[in-house]
């Protein structure tokens, strides 16, 4: 199962660049943020790619759009900041988009948000008695930061292997572990070093961001594959970056992500 997340920039002429990205890499499942191109246009474009794709209910969460060519997919919790959907009776998926600090500090009211997903996709793991879980989306937050590394949030943490206890325990209470492997692509060992990129003028700016992230449970992963996890540069229809090798903000600014999981 192979997923992208791409938050499309408000980009009415992205759908080119959608079709092109799932014939080049095989993908399943399409989750979106602020896509505002034509719903209808997309479907045409995928059938004359001999792609059967359809879009998923997401009603209630008007940030996120997901399709998929699965016909066992049925939605779970739907809210203004994430879509959930329940895979082959087996995967739960959560598709985030949480809001941003573009204009203010928003940590806390994002934190908050974070806990609510949490509490919505524990919910939906007893309902169907799974804990194949996957987060993914535009958390608008680095790794290291509050709502993606607590304890209390995501619990997405950098290292977690098959052999290490499931949970932690702080303060008295048990806290499940997530992994987050995005934290592989920070830094300059590999390009790029992130799926946002942003020079302003102050004092603390890392310029380059990873606030597409996908997060699993630990239960997935024996069938994550670390070596199809990417971040996405270009297609066959154009190269998705500008001159400056960052994110063109002409089709959008930001990179998509893509990730596999072996579905047994």
């Amino acid at each position: 199962m192979r997923i992208l997340f791409w938050n499309t920039h408000r980009n009415t002429d992205i759908n080119k660049y959608i079709v092109s990205l799932i014939r080049d890499y095989d993908i399943d499942v399409l989750a979106m943020a602020e896509y505002c191109a034509d719903n209808e246009e997309l479907k045409m474009l995928l059938e004359q790619n001999h792609q059967r794709f359809v879009p998923c209910y997401t009603e209630g969460c008007s940030r996120i759009d997901v399709w998929s060519r699965y016909a066992r997919i049925e939605p779970g919790c739907q809210n203004t900041y994430h879509s959930i959907q329940i895979i082959k009776d087996r995967y739960i998926l959560c598709c985030v988009h949480l809001m941003s600090d573009m204009h203010g500090d928003r940590s806390d009211e994002r934190f908050e948000k974070i806990q609510e997903i949490m509490y919505d996709i524990k919910q939906m793991e007893r309902s169907i008695d799974s804990h194949d879980t996957i987060i993914i989306g535009d958390f608008n937050e680095m790794p290291y930061d509050k709502g993606c590394l607590n304890a209390n949030g995501f619990h997405g943490l950098p290292v977690l292997g098959m052999m290490d206890p499931p949970t932690r325990r702080v303060s008295g209470t048990e806290y499940r572990k997530f992994y987050n492997p995005m934290w592989n692509f920070m830094g300059d060992f590999s390009y790029p070093p992130g799926t946002y990129y942003l020079n302003q003028s102050k004092l603390y700016s890392p310029m380059w961001y990873m606030p597409d992230q996908v997060i699993v449970s630990k239960d997935i992963l024996p069938l994550f594959k670390k070596e199809s996890l990417r971040i996405i540069t270009s297609c066959s229809y154009s190269d998705l970056m500008d001159g400056n090798q960052h994110p063109n903000p002409n089709i959008s600014d930001h990179f998509p992500i893509l990730c596999e999981i072996a579905d047994n």
